[in-house]
């Protein structure tokens, strides 16, 4: 069983997903009093999902009333965050601010034809590889969107800038996110995009022209990448400096004696 963030780490760099993964490795879970931007994602993921469960559809609903449920729903989710420490509600107040850019977003993506039908789904697929073996790929899905005609959308909630996705989506064999996701959505016709919130206000990026061919190339490399490696095949450091820079394993592959020497 492999999760889709840990076979990203795996295309990052297969020593930091054998140090990860494998060894088991990975870094506990600090204890923090601080709200930090991950955990601000996931409250916010969240909010949404429970705004969306309690209606599907809100075109033609007034717009006041639906920002003041977003706002409520924020506040009840964030109360726990707030009372155990009183700065969490700097990241309250970034999310009010936010609350307008997601429903201009969403009612137009609403007029648009698409329409929320599942959020915080937990999916898995069971990928048979050449020669014998099999392996099982899951992850969540953070919203499935309906189109007029029944096409599917998976959309993964990003608390980042536009410009640092985009840069990520220019080269569509290094970030494999989306591409798991529609492996896990198994629909064809699908589309998978990212949704970015940042201060700006919301935006979305696609992650290929062409959905159906970019996941059969994943499909097609994800089955070459483990059958390899039910070969024994090695799983070097690659040495990446934008993959070290943020790598909790440099001690183990000690990248910065490579250099040394």
């Amino acid at each position: 069983r492999v999760s889709a963030s840990a076979y990203a780490s795996l295309v990052a760099c297969p020593y930091q997903f054998y140090a990860r993964h494998m060894l088991r490795l990975n870094e506990l879970d600090e204890v923090s009093e601080e709200l930090e931007k991950r955990d601000f994602g996931l409250l916010v993921h969240k909010i949404l999902n429970r705004f969306h469960e309690a209606r599907e559809r809100h075109a033609g609903m007034n717009r006041t009333e639906l920002e003041l449920e977003l706002r409520t729903l924020s506040e009840e989710v964030f109360k726990v965050p707030i009372a155990t420490n009183y700065l969490s509600r700097g990241w309250l107040a970034q999310w009010f601010a936010l609350i307008p850019h997601y429903l201009d977003w969403h009612l137009g993506r609403e007029q648009s034809g698409w329409r929320w039908c599942a959020g915080e789904q937990s999916r898995e697929r069971r990928i048979a590889l050449p020669g014998g073996g099999k392996v099982t790929l899951y992850g969540r899905l953070d919203r499935i969107d309906a189109s007029a005609d029944g096409r599917l959308a998976v959309l993964d909630y990003k608390m980042q800038r536009r410009e640092a996705l985009r840069e990520r989506l220019k080269d569509p064999g290094e970030d494999v996110q989306l591409s798991c996701y529609l492996l896990l959505l198994d629909a064809s016709g699908a589309d998978a995009l990212y949704v970015s919130f940042d201060r700006h206000g919301i935006g979305e990026l696609p992650v290929s022209e062409d959905p159906d061919a970019h996941a059969a190339a994943m499909m097609a490399r994800l089955c070459t990448v483990f059958s390899a490696m039910h070969k024994r095949a090695p799983l070097p450091a690659h040495g990446a400096d934008r993959i070290c820079d943020w790598c909790e394993m440099s001690g183990l592959c000690r990248k910065q004696f490579w250099e040394l020497n």
